[in-house]
């Protein structure tokens, strides 16, 4: 089986395994930007996450135009768009349909699984050609790891779980209206002094996303 069937394959059967795992889960969708090109659609995302590519609004959108995690309304269900790679070219977008509103234990299934099903994306995507680039698969990764590192900060300072972690960072990014890699690199950065990559590989966050961390880390050690 060559990288991308395999890449295919363990899309598929991820995604299969994080319906099962949340209640109320009606469906769920990948796709590659800026093309919009769905890679993978279950339940009702076949038809809303068409809906969303073919109107070019709703979460789906702004989660890969704005590069942060929306939630919000579409057809009636309840969705979470998140972003799983952050590459020059565009995210991959993951979308979760929900009977109800997300809940914190919904947010950390996804948050958990995401990755996986993220990375599969990427193999399949730079395998082809088509999108991902080596360099870009070595940011994807540098982000992810800063918004793990944000992540064990804020726990640090105010003892919670993971999913509840993330999903702070999520709140003062959408508040802000600003890229949650950003935030969680400007915490990193605002809490550490200095980011682990060269200056080379590490450019330092914006402003906005800078002033949003020293806010939120100020609140926390309050």
């Amino acid at each position: 089986m060559n990288q991308v069937k395999f890449g295919a394959e363990l899309i598929s059967r991820v995604m299969d395994h994080l319906c099962s795992q949340l209640d109320g889960c009606e469906g769920a969708g990948l796709s590659v930007w800026p093309d919009g090109k769905l890679i993978r659609a279950l339940g009702v995302a076949v038809e809303l996450d068409a809906e969303q590519l073919t109107s070019g609004a709703g979460p789906l959108v702004e989660a890969s135009r704005d590069e942060r995690q929306v939630s919000g309304e579409v057809g009636g269900m309840h969705v979470v768009a998140v972003p799983g790679s952050w590459g020059d070219s565009g995210p991959v977008v993951l979308t979760v349909y929900l009977s109800h509103a997300p809940q914190v234990a919904d947010l950390k299934a996804i948050e958990e699984i995401e990755p996986l099903i993220a990375t599969a994306a990427a193999v399949v995507e730079f395998c082809a050609g088509e999108v991902m680039r080596a360099d870009q698969m070595v940011r994807m990764v540098q982000h992810r790891r800063y918004i793990e590192q944000a992540k064990g900060l804020v726990m640090g300072a105010r003892p919670c779980a993971p999913g509840e972690a993330f999903e702070l960072l999520v709140r003062a990014s959408q508040h802000a209206n600003v890229k949650l890699r950003d935030v969680a690199t400007a915490l990193v950065l605002v809490v550490g002094g200095t980011l682990e990559d060269s200056p080379e590989e590490a450019a330092e966050p914006p402003a906005a996303a800078l002033e949003v961390a020293r806010g939120l880390w100020n609140a926390l050690r309050v």
